[in-house]
């Protein structure tokens, strides 16, 4: 049976990664020797028995940055590895409080402020567009351990960056000329583990009205409380009004509230190898991902982190594929997907639909062109049309399928 085409040739966008988190191994080691700071235990391949592990080394790499050209380099690198990939677009999360205010009592504070940081790295994404060809959105990431007078102050500099247009940058993709947005979306990261979403509202709300960003926060990946996965997940939705949820998978134990995933169209960000290595589930085989897809909930396969678990986004996605490669179903609200009791609609904010499928087919409009100009074509969802979910669920062994598949996303027969 002929392959289409390879993973790495297949185009793709990258919507779950983390800019510190998607430093390569061996820049990690250099700048640990260069600045002569202990290099974490190298946990590539090996799993962590709690999330403070993994935040660990997460931070290695952020303290790893000591200079604005450690910070350049590292969007330039993350652009790199994703031209590699195949991957056309991406939209890492970035913390501009970290390397300003929150080292403020160091020598190693890289800006005055948040808005000087962001400023920075918008500049640093047009040179690695220029270079790679590859486009940048980023996320605001809001850290939800910290104080939620920082969640304010995050959400006030990330609606006034957008007012301001201070956000768009040249395009350096090229099929497509001009301008684009260089903030795409809020999300809301770190341990979930005693911090659930609804204290954040206030601030999404400051972030999310009258700028057409998309709400993107983690929400599933690891219970706020024992058994309070899908609780963590429906916060997600109604507090903050979620248009997608990275992880999400702990709703898999609600077959109610994954139906509402469905209806909505709300699709979740997953990344299989990294629920396994932080333990959130056994092993692949007992990963939620396929009843999630066959739900119809809308699913991606990312890479998260590269730091931690070594995989790119096509590795990330062949390991789906190697898993999972059964699997036929490729449509969301598919056939068989269980009913329930509709719950109330999500909450609308000024300038937001009340639902995320016809809220994300406006704020996404300004992606279509240039999209389209790279192949790709279909109706958006999040902050480009297309997603690693089209190989994550599309590279089956089942030749049909994987035709139709490709015929449904690219709008061309395979």
């Amino acid at each position: 049976m002929p392959d289409l085409r390879s993973l790495s040739e297949l185009p793709k966008a990258h919507l779950h990664v983390h800019l510190e988190g998607a430093m390569r191994p061996d820049t990690l080691d250099e700048l640990c020797a260069r600045y002569r700071i202990d290099r974490p235990v190298d946990t590539r391949g090996r799993r962590f028995t709690d999330f403070g592990g993994f935040n660990a080394l997460y931070w290695a790499a952020t303290h790893c940055l000591r200079t604005r050209e450690d910070l350049a380099r590292l969007v330039m690198e993350v652009a790199e590895d994703a031209a590699r990939e195949g991957v056309r677009w991406i939209e890492p999360a970035f913390d501009a409080e970290r390397y300003s205010t929150l080292r403020a009592e160091g020598p190693f504070r890289l800006f005055e402020d948040q808005t000087e940081g962001w400023r920075f790295v918008f500049e640093a994404a047009e040179a690695a567009e220029r270079a790679t060809g590859v486009g940048i959105g980023f996320m605001s990431a809001i850290d939800r351990t910290r104080a939620l007078d920082s969640a304010m102050a995050r959400a006030r500099v990330t609606a006034a960056l957008v007012r301001s247009g201070e956000h768009l940058i040249e395009s350096g993709m090229p099929d497509f000329e001009g301008r684009h947005p260089a903030l795409v979306a809020v999300g809301l990261h770190g341990n979930e583990q005693g911090h659930p979403p609804e204290p954040f509202d206030p601030a999404f709300r400051v972030a999310l009205e009258g700028t057409g960003l998309l709400c993107t926060p983690h929400a599933g990946e690891i219970a706020p409380a024992p058994g309070g996965g899908p609780r963590s997940v429906a916060g997600a939705l109604d507090a903050l009004g979620a248009d997608r949820i990275l992880h999400g998978v702990l709703a898999v134990e609600e077959p109610a509230l994954v139906a509402r995933l469905a209806r909505a169209g709300v699709c979740l960000d997953v990344c299989p190898s990294s629920n396994v290595l932080l333990s959130v589930v056994p092993s692949l085989r007992e990963h939620p991902l396929p009843q999630l897809l066959e739900a119809g909930s809308p699913a991606r396969s990312g890479a998260t982190t590269r730091c931690s678990s070594a995989r790119a986004c096509s590795r990330s996605t062949r390991c789906a594929d190697q898993r999972w490669s059964s699997a036929t179903s490729i449509s969301p609200g598919s056939p068989g997907a269980p009913s329930s009791t509709a719950p109330p609609p999500p909450r609308s904010r000024p300038g937001r639909s009340p639902t995320s499928r016809a809220g994300l087919e406006r704020t996404a409009e300004w992606s279509r062109p240039f999209m389209e100009g790279l192949g790709f074509h279909g109706a958006a969802r999040g902050g480009c049309p297309v997603s690693c979910r089209a190989v994550a669920r599309g590279a089956v062994s089942n030749e049909p399928a994987r035709a139709a598949l490709v015929e449904r996303v690219f709008g061309r027969p395979g």
